[in-house]
Formats: structure tokens, C-alpha cells, sequence
């Protein structure tokens, strides 16, 4: 993964301060709005790549859910927090390996992944996912975006990320574009605290 390595990034992806700033920075209520338009069918399969403390869960909790992070704290903070048969966290990088331990899924989320990913690693990822897609189901990708005449304060938080590898729209649907026939992409403009989402729905 390419991405920013200190103290405070480390104290920043601990499970509480990531909660927090994520509510503060509307983070947590824009990725429930997403889930929500989306997923109606509350018993479907998901896989769920860099799920941090697995928080889409409280939106969705009849799923059956699979989540995958490689922070340790995060996955103890899920399996405490959702105990559930049907949940299961794993504390591993998402890979090959990984494949034939699990079912084809009805969604799979890339929220804020895309960004911490160097274009091969993205690849890698993107292919893995189609292979466990089923037929009719979707990916759906969150990550920040820089765009033309953005809001200043949304540019130096964004170029602040963690993430090294924020992308313009162009380059975001060329990593896609190959692994998907049907792509719906959106920039959305946060007003408070100003930040600038740009999510994809994609299929097969």
C-alpha cells in the first residue's frame, strides 16, 4: 500500500480517532447515505475490503458479511463490537490466497481504498473482486478526488490524506474501465466540513 507512515497517521487509523474524525468530517454519515441507496436487500452477501471498524454494519445487520483490514486494532474493535455468526473479520491483506475460502458476493466495497493503492496494486485488487462478484452485483468505491477550482480547504485536506495516490476522475475510471462494462460515477462537493467524495458504482 502507498500511503503516509508516522506517529500521527498511526494514532489517526487507531478504531476511536478514526471514528471520530470521521463523523466530524462527515465521513460516516456520507458512506451510510451510499449504503443505503444501494443496498435494499439487507440479506445479501458483502465483502467489504479496508473495512476499519466495520461501521456499515449498523446500517445493514442482517447481511452476511465478510471483512477484511490489516489493522489489528480495527478487527478486534468489529469482532467485539459485531458478534454475529454471519460476520466474519479477518486481520489479513485481501489477495489469491484468499479466494477460495469465500462465496461469490452481491456487493463488495472499496471505501477509501482506491486512493491508498498504487495502480498495480488497484489492478490486482479490481481483478480479485470481479472473480467473486456474482452475476448481477455491484462494487462500490469511495475515495477523495482533486479536482479543477476546488474548494481550498478541501484541497489541503485532501492532500493531507493518508492515501498517496489521490487521483482526478480520468485517472480513477482508467484503473475501472477495464474490469467493468457499466460504470456510474459522481463528484460530490462537501459544504461542512468542505472535502470532495468521488464514488463509482460498478458492473460487470
Amino acid at each position: 500500500m502507498s500511503q503516509r507512515i508516522s506517529v500521527l497517521y498511526n494514532l489517526i487509523n487507531s478504531p476511536f480517532v478514526y471514528r471520530l474524525i470521521q463523523k466530524l468530517m462527515s465521513g460516516t454519515s456520507f458512506r451510510k447515505k451510499i449504503v443505503q441507496k444501494n443496498i435494499k436487500n439487507r440479506k445479501f452477501k458483502i465483502l467489504d475490503i479496508g473495512c476499519g471498524p466495520a461501521e456499515i454494519l449498523d446500517y445493514i445487520p442482517k447481511c452476511e458479511y465478510y471483512g477484511y483490514d490489516i489493522d489489528k486494532r480495527s478487527i478486534n474493535y468489529a469482532r467485539k463490537k459485531y458478534s454475529n455468526s454471519n460476520y466474519h473479520f479477518f486481520c489479513k491483506k485481501f489477495n489469491k490466497n484468499e479466494l477460495f475460502r469465500l462465496p461469490k458476493f452481491d456487493f463488495i466495497i472499496l471505501f477509501g481504498i482506491l486512493h491508498h493503492l498504487n495502480n498495480k496494486e488497484a489492478k490486482i485488487i479490481l481483478t480479485l473482486c470481479k472473480k467473486k462478484m456474482k452475476k448481477k452485483s455491484k462494487l462500490l468505491t469511495e475515495d477523495p478526488i482533486l479536482i479543477k477550482n476546488q474548494n481550498m480547504i478541501a484541497r489541503f485536506l485532501i492532500n493531507r490524506d493518508r492515501g498517496l495516490n489521490v487521483r482526478k476522475k480520468k485517472e480513477y475510471l482508467s484503473l475501472l474501465k477495464p474490469h467493468f462494462k457499466y460504470l456510474n460515477a459522481k463528484i460530490t462537493r462537501q459544504l461542512f466540513i468542505p472535502y470532495t467524495w468521488f464514488t463509482v458504482i460498478c458492473k460487470k
